[in-house]
């Protein structure tokens, strides 16, 4: 997962924001020509003009940052302040004040200025709006302690969801998907009722943090060995998962949580346990070359 999380977090981000920073390159010309020409004005409009390219890749940077931790569970929201949104009108500004110092108007500055507001949302994108998590109110339940525990869970789930878009098995893939459907359901109830957190708190704070990690280190054996036997295992994982994400949702609706809990004692057991078993077994068949 460690390729994942680096292709995720730092590659992406760097190629978008790099445009900001590559682009407005000829206005760095302009700026020493101004000064070698003594052009105050010109300086001026060329300088700001750069410094505002500049500073939205900058905003870009930290806001496709922020956008690969939310989708890899590693955040539980997107930046409070919309950085995309703000990003957008620097360069919007960048790019009037740069036609101003090309000898435009204000209407062909006005012109410039909304080309490059509306090229820089359709090249990055919106900034990203929090899930709405609205806990009902009871009597004797802490609101924001649910709140919070909800939050790590939908990002969990958010983990498992990017890791297994990383995974070839396409069966897989589809698999996980649907147990982090169950998964949402599951949460959305414990909204409806936050009783529910008591008692589904083994599979909130324990059970989908190991289905996570499993999930994560499989995507990345999986990126690098193609090992039938190790495919099986996690298929019948998968099976396993996801009878135990529908029991879940089923014993909550029914109140019932004392047989589940051992249930996913046991099956959390063996996620802690099933990949770091494998993987010697995996790598010493791929040095011996005896892969299936």
């Amino acid at each position: 997962m460690k390729g994942l999380i680096k292709r995720a977090r730092v590659w992406v981000p760097v190629a978008k924001a790099a445009a900001l920073f590559l682009l407005p390159l000829p206005l760095v010309l302009a700026v020493l020509a101004a000064l070698i020409g003594g052009d105050v004005g010109m300086l001026a409009y060329t300088g700001a003009a750069l410094g505002c390219f500049w500073g939205a890749g900058v905003l870009s940077w930290r806001a496709l940052v922020a956008e690969a931790r939310y989708f890899l569970g590693e955040r539980p929201d997107p930046p409070a302040v919309p950085l995309k949104l703000v990003s957008a009108v620097i360069t919007a500004v960048g790019a009037s004040l740069a036609a101003t110092a090309g000898g435009h108007g204000v209407p062909g500055s006005l012109v410039f200025a909304a080309l490059g507001g509306l090229g820089y949302v359709a090249f990055y994108g919106a900034d990203l709006r929090p899930r709405r998590i609205e806990v009902a109110v009871v009597d004797g339940v802490d609101r924001s302690a649910v709140t919070l525990q909800l939050k790590q869970a939908y990002g969990r789930l958010r983990g498992i969801e990017t890791a297994a878009r990383a995974i070839a098995v396409r069966e897989f893939t589809e698999r996980l998907l649907r147990i982090t459907a169950i998964g949402r359901t599951i949460l959305v109830e414990i909204e409806q009722d936050p009783r529910e957190a008591v008692r589904a708190r083994r599979f909130l704070n324990i059970y989908l943090d190991s289905a996570q990690h499993v999930t994560r280190e499989y995507a990345r054996t999986h990126r690098q060995l193609r090992n039938r036997s190790l495919e099986q295992s996690f298929r019948q994982l998968l099976v396993d998962m996801e009878n135990t994400f529908a029991n879940q949702h089923r014993k909550l609706l029914e109140h019932d949580m004392l047989s589940l809990d051992v249930e996913i004692e046991v099956l959390n057991a063996r996620l802690k346990r099933e990949l770091p078993e494998r993987e010697p077994v995996a790598a010493r068949q791929l040095h011996s070359g005896d892969l299936s």
